[in-house]
């Protein structure tokens, strides 16, 4: 299941394939010694140890769930830490790759909106958005939206709401906001809120899927500042 994820994310944002997330995922007892003990309480961790050789990394999830991640249908929670792993793991390979620097705003910024694209995309929309770039390239002609697998317009509307609902007005904390994680936490957790409002109302609505992927591309490769900048608009 995190292969999938991985594939889903790397399709919707035209990434250059890099090795398969599932070769980095560690257990508890590597998690503890570079992290420490209190580290697992947080499900989600990765690990990045850059020397000489380079960047190293590895994912950490917690033993739950990965366990769902192997279920036919996983709980909403679980799923969504599994893409906040894959997402971080990801996104800091990309950056890794052009040779610049991210920061851990950065890295949870993208996360929420990753989220955000891959419960809205999710089943073959992806897929079909990828197929629908590389036929305007080729001037081709492809199924309108809603056949194929691509979800309908109306439905799509309504699973964004839904999403917009469960993950940013439902959501919780682990860190309190007077915290260095809590404040960043919060500070993504917003921006990414106001953000996938903003891709709502100007495509998703509109059943402008096409424009919304080549946005989220374009988003993915903007730093930290932009992004902000663009969530305020």
């Amino acid at each position: 299941m995190l292969s999938r994820i991985q594939e889903l994310l790397a399709d919707l944002y035209d990434l250059h394939p890099v090795p398969d997330v599932e070769c980095f995922v560690c257990g508890p007892e590597l998690l503890a010694e570079v992290a420490g003990e209190d580290a697992a309480r947080r499900r989600e961790v990765l690990l990045v140890l850059e020397d000489e050789d380079g960047v190293h990394v590895a994912l950490y999830l917690d033993p739950e769930v990965l366990a769902q991640m192997r279920e036919e249908a996983p709980r909403f929670d679980a799923l969504q830490l599994a893409t906040e792993g894959v997402s971080h793991y990801l996104y800091l390979t990309f950056r890794e790759r052009n040779d610049e620097a991210v920061s851990q705003l950065e890295l949870e910024v993208q996360a929420e909106v990753d989220k955000y694209a891959a419960g809205l995309l999710a089943g073959n929309g992806v897929g079909l958005l990828r197929e629908r770039h590389r036929a305007s390239r080729r001037s081709e002609r492809l199924p309108a939206q809603g056949a194929r697998g691509m979800p309908a317009p109306r439905e799509l509307r309504e699973r964004s709401r839904a999403l917009r609902e469960r993950l940013f007005a439902q959501a919780t904390f682990l860190d309190a906001p007077d915290t260095d994680e809590g404040e960043r936490y919060r500070i993504a957790h917003r921006a990414a809120a106001r953000y996938a409002a903003q891709l709502e109302a100007r495509y998703v609505d509109h059943g402008r899927l096409e424009e919304l992927a080549i946005e989220l591309r374009r988003f993915y490769r903007l730093g930290a500042r932009d992004k902000l900048a663009l969530t305020r608009q």
